[in-house]
């Protein structure tokens, strides 16, 4: 290996055992990845330096793992960066995926100036990145390719709901969020992110950040230096401030936009005046930990955020974050339209504003520089939050920047629709729908296959939730769990995805954000959840969804080359025979092999046993096996038959002659 901070990190531990080398509890999965899981009392050095050399046993000498891995070994996959196509997912909030009661006390932190520490201020008892670290030979173990952060930069405080503040109240986009760094290292938190780099890709694990550039927590750094990159409003109205109202006539004209008719419209004058030029950076100061400005229109602040689409989303402002200025509209102007938040100054952008003379250069500047700067820390890709609201050409700016630096790397978008799009805008996959339609039970599993045989423009995440969602164990409990990965495990066009603490049934949702029922956000919205408060998973579990994840991952890989990638013409869905049409059915094949499939069978009724006639043709009176009970099944004629348990399953291998 070249120079190397995984390495130092190994040399800093293996020559100070008395500055680390204290009690300290893990949960056994991450020392070995058992069904069962229970505290381990090691010490930290043992445990930290341990995992640093199991990984580094691995390693290459003549590999910089400090580069992508695209970079690294000059790839370029399809058109750059499709190397998404057979990836697999892991899903990490390290704040909340790692934290642990390593002190066996009782509580995850429990210090009065800190709560993200034990009593003595000695072990940080939520998430590190140096956890992480050591839980990736896990990570790897559930047949994951890519690990995929939630954001890691660091948290303003303005506003902040919870004890930790939300991840997406960004106070500076080139700054990592100081609370991941292990206190018991003395590396920077960039040195203890660039080691998880280094050891995800020594284990052929790639790396993906997620990012929010078109919004900013209130206090963020940029705002003293650059106010003109903010909307300012009357602080003495500050009470009036909400998203914006539009007739009903209007409204019907603004949600065609999208669609590529309808007309823009602005919000009323009333709403407009609450808006004022942005002031000089001479002009503003801190006030309680908030930026106030005087003018001569009177003090102003930066007024919070709110849901942009649709324009009549009835959710309160957010507290935390704002909305960056795009563009700027000259203040000359004869009734200047533009100097507001609304759909369109922040999603759908007027024609009128979002001409190139108004472009906020210095601050598409700015953006553009995130992505590459990480890109010099070896991420192999990113996940770009709301992309596709953000101005399309910055956009453009952004995608081409990166992938100069390297032609293989990968932009993942937020979008819920799978949109052809997407893929012409420079994207590898989108978080899709899937959480959204599987979500509703009834037929939504269904749609999700019929939807992945279709000629889609880039694959989607295969999940039934993630932060925003409701856990699918809420939804659908462990059935349809286990019968969610497994589907998604096979389908085409479709990324097996592991949002953290899935694996373990969780059934606490992290945010309330999407999906769920007003009775649903009633309730959670007065519970301490992980994106805004001090929270840990229940790693502690006699029973979780391991070795089950674990087997069908290896059925995936056993039958890569027909289910790992594939097309509309590698999938043919069936229509088995059976009473209430709960038991659903498809094969994957090589296009140009039809006659060596995988055949996958599913009772998605999860409360009763469901019989089913199936014909395929070519299997004669042949009998085969089934991958997950390893039961034998015989064909009759073309013909199978066989009572399914509640959310039961079948893998089968094919041989057909036709």
């Amino acid at each position: 290996m070249k120079k190397s901070i995984l390495q130092e990190i190994q040399k800093y531990l293996a020559g100070n055992p008395e500055k680390s080398d204290l009690e300290y509890y893990v949960p056994s999965l991450w020392f070995d990845g058992e069904e069962k899981s229970y505290p381990i009392k090691t010490n930290y050095n043992q445990f930290v330096l341990g995992k640093i050399s199991e990984i580094l046993l691995s390693a290459d000498n003549k590999t910089d793992y400090s580069n992508s891995v695209s970079r690294e070994n000059s790839l370029k996959t399809g058109g750059g960066g499709d190397w998404t196509y057979t990836s697999s997912i892991y899903n990490i909030f390290p704040r909340l995926t790692t934290a642990y009661d390593h002190d066996n006390d009782g509580n995850v932190g429990n210090n009065e100036e800190d709560t993200t520490l034990t009593a003595d201020g000695k072990i940080r008892e939520t998430g590190t990145l140096i956890k992480v670290l050591a839980m990736l030979p896990y990570i790897k173990s559930l047949g994951s390719s890519v690990l995929y952060f939630l954001p890691l930069t660091k948290i303003g405080k303005d506003g902040n709901r919870g004890d930790l503040g939300s991840p997406y109240a960004i106070k500076n986009q080139y700054e990592l969020d100081e609370n991941l760094a292990d206190p018991l290292l003395p590396f920077t938190v960039e040195e203890q992110f660039k080691a998880v780099i280094e050891a995800a890709h020594i284990l052929g694990i790639r790396v993906v950040m997620e990012f929010v550039l078109r919004t900013s927590s209130l206090d963020g750094d940029w705002v003293k230096d650059n106010p003109e990159w903010f909307y300012w409003i009357d602080r003495s109205r500050a009470e009036e401030y909400h998203s914006p109202e539009f007739p009903w006539n209007e409204l019907a004209e603004i949600k065609k936009i999208p669609d590529g008719g309808g007309f823009h419209y602005a919000p009323n004058r009333e709403y407009r005046s609450l808006f004022k030029k942005p002031p000089t950076k001479e002009q503003v100061f801190i006030e309680n930990g908030k930026f106030v400005a005087k003018t001569d229109e009177g003090e102003l602040i930066i007024p919070g955020a709110f849901a942009d689409w649709p324009p009549d989303d009835i959710q309160p402002a957010w507290s935390d974050v704002t909305y960056l200025r795009m563009y700027n509209y000259p203040y000359e102007a004869e009734n200047n339209d533009y100097n507001y938040i609304a759909y369109n100054t922040i999603r759908h952008y007027d024609p009128e504003l979002a001409k190139d003379e108004n472009i906020n250069r210095p601050l598409w500047d700015k953006l553009c520089g995130v992505i590459s700067y990480y890109q010099t820390f070896g991420i192999d890709g990113v996940m770009m939050d709301m992309g596709h609201a953000v101005p399309k050409k910055l956009m453009q700016e952004i995608i081409a920047k990166a992938r100069k630096y390297d032609p293989d790397f990968a932009f993942m978008e937020e979008n819920f629709e799978i949109e052809w799009n997407s893929r012409n805008a420079g994207y590898n996959a989108t978080l899709g729908f899937e959480w959204r339609v599987t979500g509703q039970l009834e037929g939504g599993i269904k749609a999700v296959i019929k939807k992945s045989s279709e000629n889609l423009g880039l694959p989607f995440f295969g999940t039934p939730e993630n932060h925003n969602t409701p856990r699918a164990m809420q939804r659908g409990g462990e059935l349809h769990s286990r019968q969610m990965y497994v589907i998604n495990s096979f389908l085409p066009n479709c990324i097996p995805f592991i949002h953290s603490g899935f694996e373990l049934y969780e059934d606490y949702p992290v945010n309330t954000g999407l999906n769920f029922t007003q009775e649903e956000t009633n309730f959670y919205s007065h519970q301490r959840l992980g994106l805004f408060f001090k929270n840990a998973y229940h790693w502690d579990r006699e029973y979780t969804m391991l070795s089950f994840i674990k087997k069908i991952n290896e059925l995936r890989q056993k039958y890569s080359y027909e289910v790992a990638n594939g097309n509309e013409y590698s999938i043919y869905i069936h229509h088995p025979e059976n009473i209430y049409g709960k038991v659903l059915a498809f094969e994957r094949f090589d296009p140009w092999k039809q006659y060596r499939s995988v055949l996958v069978i599913a009772n998605t009724n999860y409360w009763h046993s469901e019989k089913f006639y199936l014909k395929i043709n070519g299997t004669y009176n042949n009998e085969y096996k089934e991958y997950i009970t390893e039961n034998t099944y015989h064909f009759v004629d073309h013909w199978i038959s066989a009572d399914l348990e509640p959310g039961q399953c079948m893998i089968l291998e094919l041989d057909k002659y036709l």
